[in-house]
Parts: structure tokens; C-alpha cells; sequence
């Protein structure tokens, strides 16, 4: 019997997923943050100086439906399509509109 190899493991939950992403999302210039403050303001209000154009977060509230639902929304600054393919490549399955005011929804595919 011979297996193929998989270039990724399949992650063990969302929050492994989004890791992952954010490892990717790093390289390319994004401040990347999970349970990152208690809500979207706060967050928001707390990315350092000049990383206020690409980011990509999941805050304290978010980590609550997080970890009951397997899914969660990102809050995210930058280019939209290149976050959500390195989203896709972790093994999120991304829900967004591919507007900038909407935030995406992501779980395991």
C-alpha cells in the first residue's frame, strides 16, 4: 500500500488553522494577533503604530464562539483576497462578502 504525503497536516482545530495563516500572513508583512483584547475597539485601538494598514485579529469575544463553534470572525486591514487565500491554504473554509467592511468568517474546511 503506498500513501501520498501531504505537503500541510490537516489541523487539529481552527485555532491550529488560523496559526498556520498568521504564520503566512507574517511573512507578508501583517500584524497577526489571536484573543487579541476584549472587543473590535480595543483591538483596534491597541495595533502598534504603523501596522494600522495590514493586519489580521480574532478578539477575547470572538474566542468564545471560537471555541463553541469551531468558527470565528477575523477582523482584517489590508489586502482582502491575499488574507483570505492564506487563510484557505491553512484549511479554513473563509465566508466574506470581498468587501472591506465586512469581516470573515472562518472554520475548518
Amino acid at each position: 500500500m503506498t500513501t501520498t504525503p501531504t505537503t500541510n497536516p490537516a489541523p487539529a482545530d481552527a485555532r491550529e488553522a488560523i496559526k498556520a495563516a498568521y504564520k503566512d500572513l507574517r511573512k507578508r508583512g501583517y500584524f497577526c494577533r489571536s484573543n487579541f483584547w476584549c472587543c473590535q475597539t480595543c483591538a483596534l485601538a491597541a495595533i502598534p503604530k504603523g501596522r494600522g494598514e495590514r493586519y489580521v485579529f480574532y478578539h477575547q469575544q470572538d474566542t468564545r464562539g471560537l471555541m463553541k463553534n469551531g468558527g470565528c470572525h477575523l477582523a482584517w486591514g489590508g489586502d482582502g483576497e491575499e488574507i483570505a487565500a492564506a487563510l484557505r491554504r491553512a484549511g479554513l473554509a473563509v465566508e466574506w462578502d470581498g468587501t472591506p467592511h465586512q469581516r470573515m468568517w472562518v472554520e475548518l474546511a
